[in-house]
């Protein structure tokens, strides 16, 4: 769950104290890779047809001899010497025998042994990617206690931040935000010497769970405002609409309140077979048309059964429907001044990315604003960013978060819960 930003986070903090660096790499693992990508791979019946020659040609083999065919050319020339300047009889001289090789830490100074393949230069060198603790900090730290973090070390790992936030479903503004945030709560800080991965970890947790934490309400204390208390749901199509209103029923009914299912979507016969399967199993009424009616009237009629039965809330399923669709958004404003709901929540899934934002901001508009976002499929490695999004953007309360397909897997949303599946607490 949230594999994209967790890992990017954590990047992110390890970098900024000092902690991450490249994997080591070879002079020589690196001039074989570049030699590979130069070289086609072989056709697969090359074998068959060519024979013995197939080996000289395969990639690998032939990037060795591209490696070796640079170090010779980096070889110094024999010297000769022609001797007329000595004897009137031409002499060839040989250099004279090469010092061993010496080892220097990390590397081979490349001297020619006699009867050896000549050696190359062989360079082990850690790439640094975080000089983020200068040396001088790191050195005054031992003495002081404690480091800065300072604008000039951190500059491109907020940028980098910035570009991860947006792969993992954050909004530009949002992402925007919680960057420049990060700055103000960073730059300049002092942090213990000895703790600083810990210290930036906290102060991302305390900005992620600002932008997560609204003004919210309990939904279970909202509904005993009035009786019957009309929710009504919509969303984009495949949401999970239906099974939310379904969970809801099934939570509401072990705090011993009863609700009725008002089967709104009559735009699909299989939904109205799915609210009729979740009431069976529930025990609890479900108020349907055929399939093509209009949904106004089945929500009225709901509603009517409330007051008449004694039903304390009722739960109005709606047909899923894009923010592009005119025809259903105007059918949905209808319903909304048809049957006057007591909350308006916006049901979407969680997987679905930066368009979740302005889904839920359409629809929002069409029906007079948003009361509450119920995001589902959290469980199915959502990337996470489209919650700090909605929360940042909409400034509206998330009230409950899907985390599977049972009736009991609907959990109230907590702020903290979330942030800490992504950054641990310390």
């Amino acid at each position: 769950m949230f594999g994209a930003l967790k890992n990017r986070l954590a990047s992110f903090v390890k970098r900024v104290a000092g902690r991450e660096e490249e994997p080591e790499e070879t002079a020589k693992e690196d001039l074989v890779r570049d030699a590979e990508k130069l070289v086609p791979p072989a056709p697969k019946q090359a074998e068959a047809e060519k024979g013995p020659f197939v080996e000289s040609v395969r990639p690998k083999a032939f990037a060795e001899e591209v490696v070796k065919e640079q170090q010779r050319e980096h070889e110094p020339e024999p010297e000769f010497r022609t001797g007329f300047e000595d004897s009137a009889e031409t002499e060839r001289v040989l250099p004279a025998p090469p010092e061993p090789a010496k080892r220097v830490e990390g590397e081979i100074v490349g001297q020619r042994e006699r009867g050896t393949t000549p050696a190359f230069e062989l360079r082990e060198e850690k790439r640094q990617l975080t000089p983020r603790v200068g040396i001088l900090k790191k050195v005054s730290g031992i003495f002081s206690g404690s480091v800065t973090i300072t604008e000039e070390e951190t500059s491109d790992l907020f940028e980098e931040l910035e570009v991860s936030l947006l792969e993992s479903d954050v909004s530009f503004d949002t992402a925007q935000f919680l960057v420049d945030d990060l700055r103000k709560r960073l730059i300049g800080k002092k942090v213990p010497q000895n703790a600083v991965s810990e210290s930036v970890a906290s102060e991302v947790r305390n900005a992620l769970i600002d932008v997560a934490s609204l003004p919210s309400y309990d939904f279970f204390e909202r509904v005993n405002q009035k009786k019957p208390f009309v929710v009504l749901f919509f969303g984009p199509i495949g949401g999970g609409k239906t099974t939310t209103i379904a969970k809801l029923a099934y939570h509401l009914s072990k705090r011993g309140k009863k609700s009725v299912i008002a089967a709104s979507d009559t735009f699909r016969a299989a939904a109205i077979q799915q609210a009729q399967e979740h009431g069976e199993r529930l025990g609890v009424k479900v108020v349907k048309h055929d399939y093509g009616a209009d949904p106004s009237a089945v929500a009225f009629d709901a509603i009517a059964h409330a007051r008449a039965q004694g039903v304390d809330v009722v739960l109005v399923d709606t047909a899923g429907r894009q923010e592009t669709n005119t025809n259903l958004i105007r059918e949905m404003e209808k319903m909304n001044r048809v049957i006057k709901p007591d909350l308006k929540l916006f049901v979407g899934e969680a997987t679905s990315g930066h368009a979740l934002v302005e889904q839920a901001r359409k629809l929002g508009e069409a029906v007079g604003g948003l009361d509450g976002v119920i995001l589902t499929k959290i469980d199915c490695d959502a990337k996470g960013g489209n919650t700090f999004s909605i929360a940042h953007e909409l400034k509206t309360p998330i009230l409950f978060l899907g985390t599977g397909q049972d009736y009991e897997d609907l959990k109230p949303f907590n702020p903290g819960w979330l942030v800490d599946n992504i950054i641990p607490a310390a």
